[in-house]
């Protein structure tokens, strides 16, 4: 049933019938509406998306709404999303802050999201659904969240996962960039995510190493 011509992979593997099971839940639906700007682009969610059936987690609404529900909810102290904390706590207010509209496209040439013209006009596109697992869709949120205030700054390093010398890499950590974003938001996930199991934390590890070790041309020196 889904999609783009997408293959919906083993829902249990991805946590889209674990988050599934949470975010079929009327309060649940409108906060994710409202806040995270599904609300402005509502007509592209329409005619097979999802919007007619919004809890069916084979379509691309119900899992975007799956990474929303990873990143608003899974901070033990979820309320509590000063900039001060972890990045657990706040990657869910930075988004809601960065964020104007989300938009659900199929075509986006490979690419998993884009911020068009770092505007805070995100587009989402078919591998953000159907490739990504949950916690994976709420680190997309938030690194192209990230690229409202920085761009990526270099090269892929050598053996690099995401492209050896192709462009798209962020310098080093301290760049502060949409990589370092996302890589921090796994971690914390990892380390201390709640409402989640220890699979979808082991993802996330799994996910964070994968970046740090690709997509800095500059190593950090360690890893999660």
């Amino acid at each position: 049933m889904a999609i783009c011509n997408a293959t919906v992979a083993d829902k249990s593997a991805t946590g889209d019938a674990f988050y599934g099971s949470f975010i079929c839940n009327q309060a649940y639906v409108d906060y994710f509406w409202n806040t995270y700007g599904f609300a402005g682009t509502g007509t592209t969610w329409q005619n097979g998306f999802g919007y007619e059936d919004c809890c069916n987690t084979d379509l691309p609404l119900a899992r975007a709404f799956n990474g929303c529900y990873v990143l608003t909810y899974s901070a033990e102290d979820y309320l509590n999303d000063n900039y001060a904390g972890a990045c657990l706590n706040w990657a869910r207010r930075y988004v809601r802050e960065h964020t104007v509209t989300l938009t659900a496209k199929c075509d986006g040439d490979g690419a998993v999201a884009r911020n068009k013209g770092r505007s805070g006009n995100i587009e989402l596109y078919s591998p953000f659904f159907y490739t990504k697992n949950a916690p994976g869709r709420a680190e997309t949120l938030l690194h192209e969240s990230r690229h409202g205030a920085l761009s990526h700054n270099a090269k892929f390093p050598k053996g690099s996962t995401f492209g050896e010398g192709k462009d798209g890499a962020d310098s080093n950590w301290a760049y502060n960039g949409a990589w370092m974003y996302g890589a921090l938001y796994l971690w914390w996930y990892f380390a201390q995510g709640a409402r989640t199991t220890s699979a979808f934390r082991q993802l996330a590890r799994q996910r964070a190493n994968v970046v740090i070790d690709g997509a800095f041309a500059e190593h950090p020196g360690y890893s999660v």
